[in-house]
């Protein structure tokens, strides 16, 4: 799963590395295939080189959700010269074996993505106070063990200039929103993009449909539907993997698409104007230059937004949208960024937001 030097001749070598290819596959839950792609590269630093193992989602490294996390390890390892590797994860209950699993591997560092992945690493954080934790899209309640740091993101901030995008694209005045589920992280998402759009086309309509799910990509598609036929004609999806549904019904019906977190070379980019991003991969690839230093604070939670660069819009948002439409959107980034405009995360704050 992690670097390793050997200094063979070839022919042992490779004969080695299969042998070590074929146990570790077994003792990770990564499949010989994904081995094999070099996914998970083996053979160039030597047994003291520190380890770092990332914890996925069943869909492994290429689930856009952790896609970024392992880009961001990927650029930290030749440079600060780490031995990377990931297991999978098939549900919330997987994740305190895959965490002792990865502490069995003797790694050092521990990243993890998302909040119940979070709260199962401070726990195991209580029993490994020599292993760092660093939880990504994750604010953890306190008392923060002194060996973990928290990451998350004003979600909100990328969310609301995705609004403002929405309300000067939309044609016929609705448009769209649909989340996995109702948890604080979707409300960021609805209540910054409620805000964006208000403040762009106060006159437009916003749907909100909850589908339940980040996997069932046809239910997904199937809202999407329903609010074209009820005129959306721009639909914003914070719904993960599911997303995708929604893609397929913008595409069928010329509509625009918002995604998140979503690679928009593989979905249409003409029908996506932008997506909303955590930079994971930069922010995780910072962290570890910090932890490489003995310079990372733990013990508690950071937060991450658009002046942190964080959280941001999609890099080809300019080639999609009208240069005025780019221009404004900018101007209201630096209002968020220079801290003279607050965006809202909840119910309270957006009514607070509506009477400013």
């Amino acid at each position: 799963m992690f670097k390793i030097d050997h200094k063979y001749s070839l022919k042992k070598m490779m004969t080695v590395s299969l042998a070590i290819l074929l146990i570790i596959s077994l003792l990770s839950g990564c499949s010989l295939a994904e081995k094999a792609t070099g996914q998970v590269p083996a053979g160039d630093f030597g047994p003291n080189t520190p380890r770092v193992g990332l914890i996925t989602g069943d869909g492994g490294i290429t689930d856009p959700y952790y896609k970024k996390a392992w880009e961001g390890l990927q650029k930290a390892q030749s440079e600060f010269q780490i031995g990377i590797g990931y297991v999978k994860a098939k549900n919330e209950k997987d994740y305190p074996s895959k965490l002792e699993e990865l502490s069995q591997e003797k790694c050092e560092l521990i990243i993890t993505v998302g909040p119940e992945a979070g709260l199962a690493a401070a726990e195991a954080a209580k029993k490994n106070p020599k292993i760092v934790y660093i939880c990504l899209d994750s604010s953890l309640d306190s008392p923060i063990p002194s060996n973990v740091l928290g990451v998350s993101y004003k979600i909100e901030e990328a969310a609301f200039l995705a609004g403002i995008l929405a309300g000067k694209m939309t044609k016929s005045h609705v448009v769209g929103f649909i989340s996995g589920d109702n948890k604080e992280i979707s409300q960021q998402y609805y209540y910054g993009y409620k805000a964006g759009l208000r403040t762009s086309s106060s006159g437009s309509e916003l749907m909100k449909g909850i589908a339940g799910t980040f996997s069932d990509k046809s239910r997904v598609e199937k809202m999407t539907v329903r609010m074209i036929e009820s005129e959306a004609d721009v639909v914003f999806h914070a719904a993960g993997a599911a997303g995708s549904g929604m893609i397929k019904a913008i595409n069928q019906n010329g509509k625009y698409a918002i995604g998140s977190d979503l690679d928009q070379n593989d979905l249409a980019p003409k029908r996506v104007i932008t997506s909303v991003i955590k930079n994971n991969d930069d922010v995780l690839y910072e962290l570890i230059k910090k932890f490489k230093e003995n310079k990372l604070v733990l013990g508690k939670n950071t937060v991450y937004g658009l002046a942190e660069k964080g959280v941001g819009l999609a890099e080809t948002t300019q080639n999609m949208v009208p240069d005025d439409v780019y221009k404004k959107m900018l101007q209201y980034q630096e209002n968020i960024i220079s801290k003279k405009l607050k965006v809202p995360t909840s119910e309270n704050e957006y009514l607070d937001f509506v009477d400013n």
